[in-house]
């Protein structure tokens, strides 16, 4: 397998106010270039306040200077902060739309891709099926054609039905993929889906059939690859010999510790995943 580009999840020092599933570096962007690269990382995926995005050139140039890497911009804090891409109130909507694309706008400039998770919401409840498919649609087909204009691609996320209700599969984020027939509009993965979800991991990971080049690593308890006791977490180098596999190359991003301090936890988690990884021991 090839080398892939590990990241750290990361955000602004504010994202503590918020209730954020998973527990992420925080900081300034020069910060969390710095800190990521000393731990053992090739860089960060990045959570920008969806309506306060940074100045693209000032970000450049922190990540320039700590030699660090940004492939992927998430675009979770939607959520967190109280907006949804599909949502029964349409000015929720068309104002969560304006904000993802300023995301996209942000991402292009410095050549990093989109992840389209838990900012789809949670669905619209009293909307039927083909009614919630058809704003779907047109809000994905919009969000694809931005993607296009900024030169950068939108990665679909299915994710488990605690965090959403409408597209937990991959076969449903491949459909829909298919559906919307663009180079910018495409999937990812998240181990926490796979193993929630799937009837396999295996399954999960194959039915991308390499449309998928990023994922996000990390145990159901919400821990770090390699860090908990042998048998508490994940049979990760399952996961290692199902990637390579489908021939998976690109990027993965790791969460941090839960609990405790989180630098020894990263370091551990960095050097088990590039053991595994880049050195094919599994």
């Amino acid at each position: 397998m090839s080398k892939l580009c590990f990241c750290l999840f990361s955000s602004t020092p504010d994202m503590l106010d918020h209730d954020f599933v998973v527990k992420v570096l925080t900081g300034t962007p020069a910060e969390l270039a710095r800190c990521a690269v000393e731990w053992g990382y090739d860089g960060i995926e990045f959570m920008p306040d969806p309506e306060r995005v940074p100045d693209p050139d000032d970000f450049e140039e922190a990540l320039r200077e700590a030699g660090a890497m940004m492939p992927v911009v998430n675009t979770g804090r939607m959520s967190a902060q109280g907006m949804a891409l599909l949502h029964e109130d349409p000015n929720l909507r068309r104002r969560s739309v304006e904000a993802f694309k300023n995301i996209l706008d942000f991402a292009g400039h410095l050549g990093a891709r989109v992840g389209l998770g838990v900012a789809r919401g949670q669905g619209i409840p009293e909307n039927g099926v083909d009614d919630l498919d058809q704003i779907a649609e047109e809000t994905f087909r919009e969000l694809a054609e931005h993607a296009q204009k900024a030169r950068t691609t939108i990665m679909l996320e299915p994710a488990d039905p605690g965090a959403t209700h409408y597209i937990n599969t991959v076969e449903e984020a491949v459909g829909w993929a298919e559906r919307i027939g663009s180079p910018h509009f495409s999937v990812m993965l998240d181990t926490y889906q796979l193993m929630e979800v799937e009837p396999s991991i295996e399954h999960g990971i194959e039915i991308a059939r390499g449309l998928a080049n990023h994922i996000h690593l990390y145990d159901p308890s919400r821990w770090p690859p390699g860090v908990l006791p042998e048998g508490q977490g994940l049979d990760w180098p399952r996961i290692v010999r199902a990637l390579r596999r489908v021939g998976f190359e690109g990027s993965g991003s790791v969460v941090l510790a839960p609990e405790g301090d989180p630098e020894p936890a990263a370091r551990r988690a960095i050097a088990y995943l590039r053991r595994l990884f880049d050195d094919g021991n599994d």
